[in-house]
């Protein structure tokens, strides 16, 4: 297939399997923004991919809890949790850099000085780059960026949904054990593996005025990674092309928070608190041939890496609802990214 398309599969790691695979929509063409300048280039998929990374970030530190009561010891739960992220209006659109080397329009809107992130409408916008590679003559050329998948149209609602799959086991002095694992999986040349971690305490227990009263409180601290890589190699008469070309990206997210329960019945109300922080790092490498409209073909090598961190305050509110050991649970998440997740899982002891 002529260009360098991002396999689905790399949107379904990143939470947009929804729009991509449900709706059959073909991957944004990241690799057009390399024809840019390095630093042109490295804003401009920065400024595309924002939103996606943000509200996938944010959906991690998610699902940790359905109750502040710990198990017992060698009690379990198994559960599947689905959160769909909320991504503002105002991130459906980014602002290019505004350089002497990087011209833009925006062909859809001609007067919007603005570009589509992936999140955002599916305008066609127009750059022009005009730059002096290192050890080669000025270079001059045009590409069109790439349009946005435009989730608000295809699937009701601007979010991105981020699942998980959860485990959970008592351990000792009150202490629930949380793991999460996927696997290292590899298809079509894309890999992802992810790995998360977390404890809650019972603190209850050691607040005198405070353990017989009817209700539960634990703290949580958690961390969960994923790691992936999609193929950008491509062939023929694209610009560029690449026979090593990769995007490689890391999420490490870590959570803590303060928990409260309360049980009536099959029905527990459950509430948090506490902070989240992700750092996200995203790698293209490999080396990848440039055409410009001057002409004269230039090489680039692993040409874009950068870093985006997002940290912020968590306020969660939510119940559950528990007959035998099947349960089902839904909660609200205020942060900068609110979230809805809902869970299904099992739960004994």
């Amino acid at each position: 297939m002529p260009g360098m398309k991002l396999s689905k599969n790399l949107f379904f790691v990143i939470g947009l399997f929804a729009s991509v695979t449900l709706y059959g929509q073909n991957a944004s063409d990241l690799s057009l923004f390399l024809n840019a300048s390095k630093q042109d280039a490295s804003n401009l998929v920065s400024g595309y991919m924002s939103p996606v990374i943000k509200a996938f970030s944010y959906g991690m530190t998610n699902g940790w809890y359905h109750t502040a009561k710990t198990h017992k010891s060698l009690g379990v739960d198994l559960g599947v949790t689905f959160s769909a992220v909320m991504v503002p209006t105002s991130d459906n659109y980014f602002t290019p850099p505004q350089t002497p080397s990087l011209a833009f329009a925006n062909n859809t809107n001609p007067s919007l000085q603005m570009a589509p992130t992936i999140v955002g409408p599916k305008d066609q916008t127009t750059y022009t780059a005009s730059y002096t590679p290192p050890g080669h003559a000025p270079v001059s050329l045009s590409f069109n960026g790439p349009e946005g998948l435009d989730l608000k149209k295809n699937i009701g609602i601007s979010a991105i949904p981020v699942p998980m799959v959860q485990l959970g086991i008592g351990t000792i002095k009150n202490t629930d054990l949380k793991l999460r694992m996927i696997p290292s999986i590899n298809r079509n040349g894309n890999t992802i593996n992810m790995f998360g971690v977390g404890l809650m305490h019972d603190i209850k227990q050691y607040l005198p005025g405070v353990k017989a009263l009817p209700f539960d409180l634990s703290v949580l601290a958690a961390y969960n990674s994923i790691k992936g890589s999609s193929s950008l190699v491509s062939s023929g008469g694209s610009t560029p092309s690449s026979t090593d070309g990769k995007l490689s990206y890391t999420l490490n997210s870590w959570v803590a928070q303060v928990l409260i329960s309360k049980k009536v019945s099959v029905l527990t109300l459950y509430a948090g608190v506490g902070y989240g922080s992700v750092l996200t790092k995203v790698d293209i490498t490999g080396t990848y041939n440039i055409t410009p409209t001057t002409g004269g073909n230039f090489m680039i090598t692993d040409p874009l890496a950068y870093n985006l961190s997002n940290t912020g305050a968590k306020l969660t509110g939510g119940m559950r609802l528990k007959f035998g050991p099947i349960y089902l649970n839904g909660d609200y998440t205020l942060q900068k990214y609110s979230a809805v997740t809902i869970g299904l899982g099992v739960s004994v002891r």
